[in-house]
């Protein structure tokens, strides 16, 4: 077994022939008490359409290896997949199409790369399938165009602060030329009272669509700025910004992920810190509110 088939091997199927059973399910989203180390709350996640975990307890994740090194606890690799290959024998392999790579990765072999502005059809018609108002993605975000590994590839694209961008289309989720939160400002140079705070960029142009349609969601009617965190692991990275704001309003998700991030906030900035998600408590996040999809009842 090599590095490549290994990361074809399920995780959900791995951990069950561990003998490691989910405590809750969310569609792909599966939530395990951590598999190498003790702890009460489960908050270890395996992401079943990237085939990727991830660890909230320790800021860690990754792969089949990064964990087999965990659960193995050995820094070799042909260790890990020897341990891996005989812990999954007869285990079926998967085609993640969606496993996500590492940008550096990318960036060294990528070719031909192109910043255009928003007007693929096909990229419309998926923002437009998230119900999402397409001239205001336009206004917000950037095509993007590369040749990777001889086949060519476009994706939505969404400015960070490192000048790196994060890429969306319906087949990928990841991020080109560094991963950084995006700050937005309502006015050039002056820090507004309030700030809104979004996992993604799709939370956060959803956000604008809602506005848009003067939906009751939408509590903040003063000028305000917008931090689109790229992801919880960019946590820390929002901390130094955040200081500057009297109010800080955290438009997340409601899931552990989004529910710790708030609570780390509040810890920081105390009362500064309104938990915005209540206002969508029926829905994992603000792209399945606007869509009306709510979350399934278990």
């Amino acid at each position: 077994m090599n590095i490549s088939d290994a990361k074809q091997i399920r995780l959900v199927d791995f951990l069950c022939k561990l003998g490691f059973s989910p405590v809750k399910r969310l569609n792909y989203q599966y939530w395990y008490i951590a598999p190498y180390r003790e702890e009460k709350t489960a908050s270890f996640k395996v992401n079943d359409q990237l085939n990727e975990w991830y660890d909230f307890g320790i800021s860690e994740g990754g792969s089949i290896i990064e964990l087999g090194m965990k659960i193995y606890n050995t820094h070799s690799i042909s260790d890990v997949l020897r341990r891996i290959g005989e812990a999954t024998e007869g285990l079926p392999s998967y085609q993640y199409k969606t496993t996500s790579v590492n940008p550096a990765d990318i960036e060294e072999v990528i070719q031909e790369l192109k910043v255009l502005p928003l007007t693929n059809h096909a990229l419309l018609s998926y923002i437009a399938s998230r119900n999402i108002d397409t001239e205001l993605a336009k206004l917000h975000c950037v095509e993007i165009h590369y040749d990777l590994r001889r086949r060519h590839y476009f994706s939505i694209a969404f400015r960070n602060k490192s000048g790196g961008f994060e890429v969306r289309n319906p087949y990928f989720k990841g991020c080109i030329m560094g991963k950084d939160i995006s700050h937005i400002l309502h006015e050039q140079s002056i820090i507004q009272k309030h700030v809104c705070v979004f996992e993604g960029f799709m939370d956060f142009l959803s956000y604008l669509t809602l506005k848009k349609e003067y939906d009751t969601i939408v509590c903040v009617n003063p000028p305000c700025d917008y931090i689109i965190m790229n992801s919880v692991n960019n946590l820390k990275k929002t901390l130094y910004t955040l200081e500057s704001y009297e109010y800080i309003h955290c438009y997340l998700d409601n899931d552990l992920a989004g529910i710790k991030t708030v609570e780390t906030y509040s810890g920081f900035f105390g009362m500064k810190v309104v938990n915005e998600a209540i206002r969508y408590s029926e829905y994992k996040d603000l792209n399945d509110y606007l869509k009306k999809k709510k979350m399934l009842k278990h």
